[in-house]
């Protein structure tokens, strides 16, 4: 009787090898091309959240400083990021249309609305200034993703200029939960007028363009300005009646 070879398994185990080998390939080209995906994709998930989180501050501070509540915390996860007061001034000044009456260079001088700023380890930053959250992603183009509460059509403009003062806590840091505390210390009316004048805003910030685009979207003139620009001079024409007024919070950090 003849034996013949079974060649069985020798199938197996080339068949083994050769699974083995694609699931080795598999994980190493996950490894070297998606590890770095799911990376950039949490890091952008980080700024996202952090950007809903400063919405959320900006409508506290407006329940502070424009509706009465006599105070409002907000907590933000910092991971890995910082957080602080920076530096942004504006200066409203109404230039009076000629006419009988009208009042001429009238100017609330630099006001400092000392926003509150969020950087994150990517570079990415979050910012908010008297009512508006502007973000920036690495070294992209600033964005105004959260609006002030500014009032501005062709018969009347209200423009409440809120100061997010520091309190006792000027920085924060870490991997951890922060709580920004808001409360309302003072308000003023800066200029009120009700005949015909040109509203101009002056802004200076690190992000001055983005409230450069927003003052364009509301139907204003703005001189020349790009992305990386730390100033920005917007104006109207003909409002009728204009009321500027200052709200100061005191925000701390816990």
């Amino acid at each position: 009787m003849s034996l013949q070879a079974d060649s069985r398994g020798v199938s197996e185990v080339i068949g083994f090898v050769l699974i083995f080998g694609l699931v080795l390939a598999s994980v190493g080209t996950v490894y070297a091309f998606g590890v770095g995906e799911l990376r950039d994709v949490r890091d952008y998930e980080r700024v996202n959240n952090a950007e809903r989180a400063f919405e959320v501050f900006a409508d506290n501070v407006a329940d502070v400083a424009l509706r009465g509540a006599p105070s409002r915390g907000t907590e933000l996860k910092l991971a890995d990021s910082s957080l602080e007061h920076g530096e942004t001034t504006m200066n409203v000044t109404l230039d009076a249309t000629p006419g009988p009456g009208a009042d001429v260079n009238n100017s609330t001088g630099p006001v400092s609305v000392s926003p509150v700023s969020m950087t994150l380890h990517d570079g990415s930053e979050l910012r908010y200034a008297s009512g508006a959250v502007v973000r920036v992603d690495g070294d992209g183009r600033p964005r105004m993703v959260h609006e002030p509460d500014f009032v501005l059509e062709e018969d009347r403009a209200v423009v409440q200029l809120i100061r997010t003062l520091p309190g006792e806590t000027g920085q924060v840091g870490g991997e951890r939960i922060a709580r920004i505390r808001t409360v309302q210390t003072s308000r003023s009316t800066l200029l009120a007028r009700e005949n015909p004048v040109t509203l101009r805003f002056n802004v200076s910030s690190p992000y001055a363009a983005a409230w450069g685009d927003y003052f364009e979207s509301e139907g204003f003139d703005c001189d020349p300005y790009t992305a990386s620009s730390t100033n920005v001079v917007c104006d109207a024409d003909g409002i009728s009646r204009v009321s500027v007024v200052r709200v100061t919070v005191e925000t701390t950090f816990e």
